[in-house]
């Protein structure tokens, strides 16, 4: 039976957030490559699709109603943005300006250097960061000792049981939630750690403590800096351009940080530099 022949199927899609939108676009290329009598009919009960993801202007600055970033140690998006032509339009972070706050008890305080998302990665900046109490400080230093899930227990937990378990509920309630909420505009207790944070899952199940897992990963990159800039000035004489240019992944993906940003678009435009998030 040929495609003219074949009946029509129809696929219904329900939701129009960023899932449903994804779900209905790969069905589309199915179709189009390889079923055209599948039909895809996408329903959403609002009056514009995007679900949580909105960006709306006030006073000539550009803020996000949901998710600002996404990570791009997971290639799929970036993959997406290129199908669908948005690439150019992706801005990476402004590692000049890259700082996130939270605001608590009315005043917005920097999140302490180093702190990745769920863990610290230096201690200074931790010890005196008025985010946490002193009690929610040593409870988060105690995942130094803490053994590792044991396996019977399953390969997967939410990421709010997972930051429970390492961290404390401070962590979860005052770091982990509103961060989190930055990249997936969800609840934590819904989210499953394997599928969003893998590589903590990961950092667990290798060193046992995330915090020392971190605090390697910095000693490791902090070599390899050292270790570029020793050998930098040797190939820079055989290619300056190349040897100069140092892009690294963030947000967004890879540029070079020497091209220019002029401060209008740096100010309107670079929304992933600033973050304001709410903290309890």
């Amino acid at each position: 039976m040929n495609a003219q022949t074949r009946p029509r199927r129809r696929i219904v899609v329900v939701g129009g957030g960023i899932s449903g939108l994804a779900a209905a676009h790969k069905l589309t290329q199915h179709a189009r490559k390889y079923d055209p009598t599948l039909e895809v009919l996408l329903l959403e009960a609002s009056a514009r699709p995007g679900g949580t993801i909105r960006t709306y202007s006030r006073d000539n600055f550009l803020l996000e109603g949901g998710p600002d970033a996404f990570i791009s140690e997971k290639p799929e998006v970036l993959e997406l943005a290129k199908q669908l032509g948005l690439e150019s339009h992706l801005l990476e972070t402004n590692e000049a300006h890259r700082r996130s706050f939270i605001v608590r008890g009315g005043r917005l305080r920097p999140v302490p250097e180093g702190f990745h998302l769920l863990a610290p990665s230096r201690f200074w900046p931790f010890i005196t960061t008025d985010i946490f109490s002193w009690a929610g400080k040593a409870r988060m230093a105690l995942e130094l000792f803490l053994p590792r899930r044991s396996p019977v227990n399953g390969d997967d937990e939410s990421l709010a049981e997972f930051v429970r378990r390492r961290f404390g509920r401070e962590a979860l309630e005052r770091m982990a939630q509103p961060m989190v909420g930055g990249i997936y505009t969800a609840d934590p207790e819904q989210l499953s750690l394997r599928a969003t944070m893998p590589r903590f899952l990961d950092m667990e199940r290798a060193h046992r403590s995330i915090i020392r897992a971190m605090w390697r990963a910095r000693r490791r990159a902090a070599d390899a800096a050292e270790s570029r800039s020793t050998s930098g000035a040797r190939y820079s004489s055989f290619s300056p351009s190349t040897a100069a240019c140092k892009c690294s992944p963030t947000v967004s993906p890879p540029r070079c940080p020497q091209t220019p940003c002029d401060s209008t678009r740096r100010s309107k435009r670079c929304r992933s530099t600033n973050k304001l998030i709410n903290g309890s």
